[in-house]
């Protein structure tokens, strides 16, 4: 806050030229295509929230991760290794090595898999961020929500951008990116990226940082109008990563984790390839779109798993994936009173799952490491769905929504390393889930919106490598009912959106991971029905020219109401956590800022900004909800100089150093090696800058 006051003269004068500098009150009237149609955003029946490159960029967002200090009610852990997220969206979560409770769709194109999520963003135009279950739409890991990425479009004119920057852990970082016209129907976007680190989290065993990071990546489109009534969307990018992994430290929950004491360095790679081909054609009312694309994720992990001096255990694992997919969408024009949209959609996936766990010398005696045990796993899935949403105006002010989809998944798993030479090596399985929606939503004179929703979301189940507790773990869905408001205030500089909700889950899927008796990392389903109760708000308000606030803020009651006590009953997690909350969910979180723009004539001004991030109460780790983390505020600064084309910019991330549990393992849901709970840090405080040129 210190910033802003500091830049904000007695009496502000408007900003000149061009758009608003990310003004939130100005993103409130964004066109969005969340519902698969361009509309604003204002006029969704759904909490939704979205934000401009103007906005992003001032707000220093580099990944997916860095949405959580924009959006309430949405955390995302990236702590094993790089890939490996646990991200949790209204109370709905996400285990480890599972699907993802919300839908990454990036220019139209569904990510399938979760390590596609935190890859650093680049040359993008707009972000959307729908809460709730969007199953009718995007399928089956739409079950909490859906976030849609459109990166910029081909320019007009040939020009570009360059920058570059400095901060703590000796990280340099340059992003470049160049477009214009090949001719009169054709245009051309390129940008790539380059980030090198050593890091910042101190092992005082190996004498070393841990969590370095190298990542190059390159994004390119082409676009093409051969005729009036075709549009041609072809988009490739590939990003390659290495970085330090698994920096985990013993003790209890809240406990110090730097340094990290274990012997060996933990590294891990990934390796992702995307590449789409989008067609558009007007049909003299409707629009037919297909969209074909093609992903590869390669991903290599090392890891200790003792995370002592001593060398006792170690593991690999090594994660292949492809897919091939299509979807076919017809969409109606806006004119009249109804609109709708249909579509087709076929998913193949074909993945390869292959982890070792060693001995290690100190435990062994011998010179070299021992291979324990190894689990490798080969999956086929095949997914279909049929989609279709209608949106019809019953009257001036009354709107009425439906949509469904069908999913189909058909599930295939070979395992390569049967545990006896006559155990089956075969599985199969189908899962099948009808989605509906149905949202009704009243626009009053005063130009408030009021609505009420009714959705129902979808995760797919699957196959374990091993039968620790289960092979196969079931499906999980949900029904979610919401009612909310948007509405406006002061002539449009005060913005107040708000939701209450009640979600309920059956089948929870619950991670475990056992390494006592080897690689057994798992998917169970031991909560056949828990609920989520919440509400959020979101204010967003322009006091005076120039100074933009914002807070939004989600609290949520959870709940176990029914546990199989079976599931977990041969495992250290045996135990009746029926009545208790649910795990990885705060009772509440809340993200402010506030932005000042100070014109200091002629093409120069000078942007203060500051974010605060901050979640707590009931946050517990695991479902026996014996771990709870203390509450955690993040503080996050920035100030850019802008001059024409030229800016300088100076941030902190993590401004008041503060020091949390990143993650956080106990040992009855881990069962390691030494009997101890484990744990990994957060990054602590880094300060920085950079420059950035337009041409």
């Amino acid at each position: 806050m210190a910033l802003v006051v500091a830049t904000a003269p007695a009496h502000a004068q408007p900003a000149g030229g061009g758009e608003t500098d990310g003004s939130r009150n100005a993103e409130q009237d964004l066109v969005v295509t969340a519902r698969r149609w361009s509309e604003s955003i204002r006029e969704i029946p759904d909490t939704i929230q979205a934000f401009s490159s103007a906005s992003l960029e001032r707000a220093g967002v580099e990944s997916i991760s860095d949405m959580t200090q924009m959006v309430s009610g949405f955390r995302v852990v990236e702590a094993q290794q790089p890939g490996v997220v646990l991200i949790n969206i209204r109370g709905i979560g996400q285990v480890r090595n599972g699907e993802s409770p919300i839908a990454v769709v990036v220019d139209g194109v569904q990510q399938n898999s979760p390590n596609q999520i935190t890859q650093d963003l680049l040359d993008v135009e707009r972000i959307e961020v729908l809460k709730g279950p969007q199953g009718s739409l995007y399928g089956r890991n739409a079950i909490g929500g859906a976030i849609i990425i459109t990166t910029k479009p081909p320019a007009e004119e040939f020009g570009g951008s360059a920058e570059a920057g400095y901060a703590q852990g000796n990280e340099f970082s340059a992003r470049a990116t160049v477009s214009g016209p090949l001719g009169e129907r054709m245009g051309f976007r390129l940008g790539g990226s380059y980030l090198n680190r050593d890091g910042q989290i101190y092992n005082s065993t190996l004498d070393t940082k841990v969590d370095y990071n190298e990542v190059w990546a390159v994004r390119g489109s082409l676009v093409a109008n051969p005729v009036d009534a075709v549009t041609v969307d072809l988009r490739g990018s590939h990003y390659n990563q290495e970085a330090g992994a698994s920096w985990y430290r013993p003790g209890p929950a809240n406990a110090p984790r730097e340094p990290v004491i274990g012997n060996l360095l933990g590294w891990a790679e990934r390796k992702l390839t995307d590449i789409s081909g989008k067609v558009e054609v007007d049909l003299g009312g409707p629009t037919l779109t297909s969209i074909t694309a093609y992903s590869k994720v390669k991903s290599d992990l090392f890891e200790e798993l003792d995370w002592e001096p001593l060398d006792l255990v170690a593991a690999t694992q090594l994660l292949d994936v492809e897919a091939w997919s299509q979807e076919f969408r017809l969409t109606s024009d806006d004119s009249g009173p109804l609109r709708w949209m249909a579509g087709l959609y076929y998913l193949d996936t074909r993945r390869f799952l292959d982890t070792t766990v060693y001995m290690q010398p100190d435990l062994t005696g011998l010179p070299a490491p021992i291979a324990a045990s190894r689990l490798a796993t080969r999956d086929r899935n095949r997914a279909y769905a049929a989609f279709g949403q209608l949106t019809y105006k019953l009257t001036d002010a009354l709107e009425l929504t439906a949509g469904l989809r069908y999913d189909i998944d058909r599930r295939k798993q070979h395992d390569l390393t049967p545990p006896t030479p006559t155990a089956p090596t075969q599985f199969k399985a189908t899962y099948r889930s009808l989605q509906p929606k149905f949202s009704l939503a009243y626009s009053f004179d005063d130009g408030t919106l009021a609505y009420a929703t009714v959705a129902k979301g979808f995760r797919s189940g699957g196959f374990n490598s091993n039968d620790v507790v289960t092979r196969e773990f079931r499906k999980e869905e949900l029904w979610s009912y919401e009612l909310g408001f948007k509405t406006a205030f002061a002539d449009n500089r005060l913005y107040l959106n708000g939701a209450l909700f009640f979600i309920d889950i059956s089948d929870r899927q619950v991670a475990g991971l056992d390494l006592t008796t080897g690689p057994a990392q798992f998917i169970a389903n031991p909560i056949p029905r828990s609920t989520v109760r919440g509400a959020e708000i979101e204010l967003n308000a322009r006091p005076l020219e120039g100074l933009d606030l914002s807070f939004g803020g989600s609290f949520l009651s959870t709940r176990i109401n029914e546990y199989d006590q079976s599931v977990f009953a041969g495992t250290a997690a045996n135990g009746d956590f029926t009545g208790n909350r649910l795990n990885q969910v705060p009772r509440y979180s809340i993200n402010a800022a506030a932005q000042y723009t100070a014109e200091l004539g002629g093409r120069s001004r000078l942007i203060s900004r500051m974010d605060v991030t901050g979640w707590g109460g009931d946050y517990y780790w695991e479902i026996n909800n014996a771990d709870l983390q203390n509450p955690v505020w993040l503080f996050n600064a920035r100030l850019t100089w802008e001059i024409g084309d030229v800016s300088v910019t100076a941030f902190a991330r993590n401004l008041f150093n503060r020091r949390y549990d990143l993650e956080f393992v106990p040992v009855e849901f881990a069962g390691t090696v030494t009997g101890e709970d484990v744990g990994g840090a957060a990054p602590p405080r880094q300060l920085g800058a950079s420059f950035k040129l337009l041409f």
